[in-house]
């Protein structure tokens, strides 16, 4: 339990939780953050009830600031499979979105601790020997039912996502739901008054660098919203193939209709001449 005081006479509770310490091979499992609201007391005080006494090393406490972001739920099909102590659950959305967290909700009532590694299918090689699929590894980490698991990663484009859970010498851990969210995107930049063209979706660019990236701080909270025209896909100029002569039916059985003519026409000399 924490607890903040100015005089240390009067406390007020500001949070209850837990703090978790396993070491029992093969778990080895730490949990010793405690979070509580922001506070202006003077005093802090945090208190054990029950267990084992401690030895406490040293206590660190951090301020942070989050800028929540606005995220959507991208709507997914899921599927999942078993093998040599391996359960791997394949996620695949309608079309290719940007990527940036799970949610992995699993059914209730399990109790686990289980190493996970996600992967993000980059592309696909088709052989004699049947397809085979490149993946890339977005996150490697542990899933426990101690707490929900929402995984956070660098975003990424995906269409095809695997859950690799390493069950190890456990039953397989059934999954009701993993949810995946997408982020909502803002380009900020600094323009002179003028008309501006934004493209997308070429495949072969480079990242650019601009100054900017140096003044983050400096981007006030406010500024104004450009207002994009409607889209302008450029048209694809189709230009017919020329079809070659010797593909053209016609002239294949006018061919093979002169052929025949000319070696009958030998023969018949031929036949005349014996």
């Amino acid at each position: 339990m924490v607890e903040g005081s100015n005089n240390q006479q009067e406390w007020f509770k500001l949070h209850t939780g837990r703090i978790i310490s396993i070491a029992n091979a093969p778990v080895n499992y730490r949990y010793n953050h405690v979070h509580f609201p922001n506070t202006d007391f003077t005093f802090l005080r945090f208190t054990i009830a029950k267990g084992a006494a401690l030895k406490l090393n040293e206590v660190k406490f951090y301020q942070t600031t989050t800028t929540k972001g606005t995220f959507t739920e991208v709507v997914n099909t899921l599927r999942s499979k078993t093998i040599d102590k391996q359960s791997e659950f394949h996620l695949t959305f309608d079309t290719p979105v940007l990527l940036s967290r799970l949610s992995i909700e699993p059914a209730p009532t399990q109790q686990f601790y289980r190493s996970v590694q996600i992967d993000w299918l980059a592309d696909s090689i088709t052989s004699e020997k049947g397809v085979h699929y490149n993946y890339q590894t977005l996150y490697r980490g542990v899933i426990s039912s101690f707490q929900q698991d929402t995984i956070q990663f660098i975003p990424q484009v995906v269409h095809k996502i695997r859950i690799t859970i390493y069950n190890q010498d456990n039953p397989p851990i059934q999954l009701a739901k993993v949810t995946g969210w997408t982020p909502q995107v803002r380009l900020v930049t600094r323009l002179q008054p003028g008309a501006y063209t934004l493209r997308y979706g070429a495949a072969n660019v480079f990242h650019p660098h601009y100054d900017i990236d140096h003044f983050i701080k400096d981007i006030p909270e406010t500024v104004p919203e450009l207002q994009l025209s409607s889209e302008l896909k450029p048209q694809q100029n189709t230009v017919a193939a020329p079809n070659p002569w010797f593909k053209n039916k016609i002239w294949m059985w006018g061919a093979i209709g002169i052929i025949v003519a000319i070696l009958g026409f030998f023969t018949m000399r031929l036949m005349r001449e014996q």
